[in-house]
């Protein structure tokens, strides 16, 4: 088997092959030049939209912890990634890991410890969420991601097909445009290699989802952040445009309820969690 080796880089601003991630590398079509700062490398394009800049304060609260953001805020997101989604895409023959839109990059330390032999690239939007945050996470779980990385979901900035397993965990409801960055997710993985996202599907019943779109547009002017509400047809309308097919969506089973057609009648008053899976 081949040992694990650090992700190979491509250029968020002209798209330009960089080589591995290790040491200072630097592009020779523009001549960026890439470092890491407070253990985070800055992969992010220099150009982009003020929604995604914006959210490198939108969820730094000051004075909150990693460690109660972690066991208090997202104690059973913890479980359910650990024992219910990432054993769905890790095994002994998995050698590159990405996380995207991580935050604070749980499933990342979780990945690295369930494959202590792969090389783990855990990454955000937001370099100041990572440096605060998920680097501790890595500690508090004492199995930290070989990388931390600033990258925009929609850009990614890593040379084709070479990650074996791809993570997102309600995220690309969050982006401008959801399907570009499947199309990414879809590129950087490698042959066999499989993604999973876990989405929010919003209600559909008019009601109910008129009244969450406008809680969600409320926060999204609050904090100058993208959020919107996106129904479970919306999802396989997207997956659709970029060429896959509605066997690539399914609802998260509950606790109580997890017969697929009830989750999605349940769905007509209330959110739903829903799991995106591609197969490359």
């Amino acid at each position: 088997m081949d040992s694990a080796e650090p992700p190979r880089l491509r250029c968020p601003d002209c798209g330009k092959a960089v080589g591995p991630l290790v040491g200072q590398p630097s592009c020779q079509g523009c001549g960026r030049r890439f470092v890491a700062e407070g253990g985070v490398w800055e992969l992010l394009p220099a150009s982009r939209e003020t929604v995604k800049v914006n959210e490198d304060q939108a969820h730094v609260e000051a004075g909150l912890p990693t460690w109660r953001r972690l066991f208090m805020h997202k104690r059973y997101w913890l479980e359910w990634c650990d024992t219910d989604w990432l054993p769905t895409i890790l095994d002994q023959r998995t050698r590159s890991f990405l996380e995207i839109g991580g935050g604070l990059c749980y499933a990342s330390a979780l990945a690295k410890a369930k494959t202590p032999g792969a090389y783990v690239t855990a990454t955000d939007v937001s370099p100041l969420y990572l440096r605060h945050h998920a680097v501790n996470v890595g500690r508090v779980l004492g199995a930290a991601a070989d990388t931390y990385a600033a990258a925009d979901a929609e850009a990614l900035p890593f040379e084709d097909g070479q990650f074996d397993a791809v993570y997102s965990q309600v995220v690309l409801y969050r982006l401008p445009d959801p399907g570009r960055a499947l199309r990414e997710i879809w590129r950087v993985l490698a042959a066999g290699g499989r993604y999973l996202g876990i989405e929010r599907a919003s209600p559909w019943a008019a009601v109910w989802r008129a009244r969450e779109a406008r809680a969600m547009r409320a926060r999204a002017i609050q904090h100058g952040v993208g959020e919107r509400a996106i129904r479970y047809r919306e999802w396989e309308a997207i997956l659709h445009s970029c060429g896959f097919g509605a066997e690539s969506l399914s609802p998260v089973a509950g606790r109580r309820v997890r017969a697929p057609w009830l989750r999605r009648l349940g769905n007509a008053a209330r959110p739903i969690y829903v799991a995106i899976r591609l197969t490359r």
